[in-house]
């Protein structure tokens, strides 16, 4: 149990909140229940809220807060106006995440925001009605007058705080007609630097609440048309649902979608694929003639594998779970499933390396003996793990490097005192160098030549000087030219 101190004007207000028949609890399974006023060591009267019945249900008095601010605010909740709008928003997510559903507490929140909208930033605003719509609670005051401050903050907004305004007035009801001018003026003018996720993210707000706006539509389809590269198949297929949904009647953004979606489909690997399913499975709003085509692609591919193709697949066991769990598991990917496990089970155990485990293959034989498939490659493959402890004996002791030491001769040189015979050239009778008569006459003539004169091998040829910094150097002599006048003196 906590208490609360609270002046005689608070206490009016209490009063006024019990008796307010428009003021509901935030969550009809949890009731609140009030207790009664005491008064605790002449500090003034207080406020007690005792706990729910169900477990799931969580007042005031719970220990586990986020932030000291919470846990100062839980103790006296007139501190909540000392806090500033960063803190008190860091304080309503502290108390929409404890399922706190004191009815003081949130009436005080509302008319603190109500005093201080004027210095809240827009994304402080955003989440402060974000925690009053997820706590289900409705003030017309307070929505109202965040609007107007909303309006001269929002071109500054970026496509995730104007989804976010959408949600939380459309939650409300209410659609301040000059906020919503601005929202989708913004729209319209970051359609063209928008991301994959935000069109995505955009398209899937406005099919929620049903926004026919034909010109923020069209602006998004124009966009889009244009760069349709940046969708992937899961997106793609969000965004052609939201369309239908929408009731986008433009036949060419239709077929850009539709020749995008074939493209798409056919440069997806598999490994692409199977992320994309089950990313899909997860998704409510799909178009689902795309999701069927991709799924019949992909378990064509899947059956067209080989033993060496499955290690395209990040993990083939995942893929195994997959098509189990959607009824489309076939003999011809067990097979091939059974061919990679017989080799895989020769990969070092290791981060790096695809190799199957223990309880894989124990599933596997079991699906063989079910499906009755050749049970050669997986008795291998069980033979193998079994024989190497998991791959753990699979690596041969590394072997001890030989030491190369200066000046070592190799190993494959001849014995300088025991040389090896050279063989003798053998040559066919064909094959036999004659002399011809030409050569024998060139042969003759040169014997006949003079020798060389006795100085021709002892001639010094001279080297150039090397003596500035090892390199070659050069002293050129001056040219003297004579005048053709004067005659030269001998």
């Amino acid at each position: 149990m906590c208490l609360f101190r609270f002046l005689g004007s608070d206490f009016k207000l209490l009063n006024l909140l019990v008796n307010y028949n428009k003021f509901y609890s935030p969550s009809l399974t949890y009731p609140l229940n009030f207790a009664k006023i005491v008064k605790y060591n002449g500090l003034g009267k207080r406020f007690t809220s005792s706990l729910s019945e169900n477990s799931d249900s969580t007042s005031v008095s719970d220990i586990y807060f986020k932030t000291p601010t919470s846990e100062r605010v839980f103790s006296d909740i007139l501190t909540m106006d000392s806090l500033s709008p960063r803190e008190f928003r860091i304080f309503l997510n502290d108390v929409v995440k404890l399922k706190v559903d004191d009815v003081l507490l949130w009436s005080k929140a509302a008319t603190y925001c109500i005093e201080n909208a004027s210095k809240f930033k827009f994304f402080d605003a955003l989440s402060v009605l974000e925690s009053f719509t997820q706590a289900k609670i409705y003030d017309k005051a307070l929505f109202t007058e965040f609007s107007r401050y909303l309006t001269i903050q929002s071109p500054m907004m970026e496509p995730r705080h104007l989804i976010q305004c959408i949600n939380v007035y459309a939650f409300s009801g209410t659609f301040p007609q000059a906020l919503f001018l601005e929202v989708f003026y913004g729209i319209i003018k970051q359609s063209e630097k928008m991301y994959a996720a935000e069109f995505v993210d955009m398209f899937n707000c406005l099919s929620k609440w049903n926004i026919k706006n034909k010109q923020v539509l069209s602006a998004l389809c124009k966009t889009l048309a244009k760069n349709v590269s940046i969708l992937r198949y899961a997106e793609l297929t969000q965004v052609a649902a939201c369309c239908r949904n929408l009731e986008i009647e433009d036949e060419t953004f239709r077929f850009i979608l539709d020749s995008w979606q074939k493209k798409e489909l056919a440069m997806m690997t598999i490994q692409e694929m199977l992320d994309c399913l089950k990313k899909l499975k997860n998704i409510e709003v799909k178009l689902e003639n795309y999701e069927e085509l991709l799924f019949k692609e992909f378990v064509k591919q899947v059956n067209e594998l080989d033993g060496d193709d499955i290690a395209q697949l990040a993990d083939p066991f995942d893929c195994l779970e997959f098509l189990k769990s959607t009824g489309a598991l076939s003999k011809e990917f067990l097979l091939s499933l059974t061919k990679w496990c017989a080799d895989a089970v020769h990969n070092p155990p290791t981060r790096s390396q695809k190799r199957p485990l223990s309880h894989q293959l124990v599933e596997l034989y079991n699906l063989v003996q079910e499906y009755g498939i050749e049970e050669k490659y997986i008795d291998k493959a069980v033979l193998k793990f079994v024989t190497s402890k998991g791959g753990l004996r699979l690596r041969n002791p590394k072997p001890i490097p030989t030491v190369y030491k200066p000046n070592r001769k190799y190993v494959f040189t001849d014995d300088p005192e025991n040389p090896r015979p050279i063989p003798e050239i053998k040559y066919l009778e064909n094959d036999i160098p004659q002399e011809s008569e030409k050569s024998k006459h060139i042969n003759k003539i040169v014997e006949e030549l003079e020798p060389y004169p006795k100085f021709f091998d002892k001639i010094n040829i001279k080297k150039p000087s090397t003596q500035s910094c090892g390199k070659a150097s050069f002293r050129l002599k001056p040219k003297t030219y004579r005048h053709k006048n004067i005659p030269v003196k001998q």
